[in-house]
């Protein structure tokens, strides 16, 4: 007297194969997906740390040379950005035009910085600006001061 058939269990087999084989297809396809996710979040990262590095460079060609000078920021593709600054933000959403100007206190020259979408802030320290993607930042030491 048999207990099972050989037919049974060979669908039974087939039907836990093919299990088997959705479960590693959906752990693969996890994977992949968190890993471009990750890409695009470094490729952003990667265009935060260039913007900061022309940001930079306005600055202290304009403290060096005591010139004021004119930038264009622009949102990278369809990604808006803040720059937030000493204790102001400017906000990224389309072509935006600063103007980064030396000027005189009692501790010495500064960047005085105006132009398009300025907006007030909390207060960070006078050489440190950061770029806020919304889900993380980019974050630069400046060596001049700015305001």
């Amino acid at each position: 007297m048999k207990l099972y058939s050989k037919r049974g269990q060979i669908s039974i087999d087939a039907v836990l194969a093919i299990l088997f084989m959705l479960l590693l297809s959906v752990l693969v396809s996890y994977n992949v997906f968190n890993f471009l996710n990750g890409v695009n979040h470094s490729e952003i990262a990667d265009r935060g740390h260039s913007i900061l590095d022309v940001f930079e460079n306005y600055a202290l060609i304009a403290y060096s040379k005591n010139v004021n000078m004119h930038a264009t920021f622009k949102p990278i593709g369809n990604i808006n950005y803040t720059i937030y600054f000493s204790n102001k933000k400017i906000i990224v959403n389309n072509t935006t035009n600063i103007l980064f100007k030396p000027e005189h206190d009692e501790n010495g020259t500064y960047i005085n910085i105006t132009g398009g979408n300025l907006k007030n802030n909390p207060r960070l320290p006078q050489n440190i600006v950061n770029i806020s993607f919304g889900k993380f930042y980019v974050c630069k030491n400046l060596t001049v001061r700015i305001k």
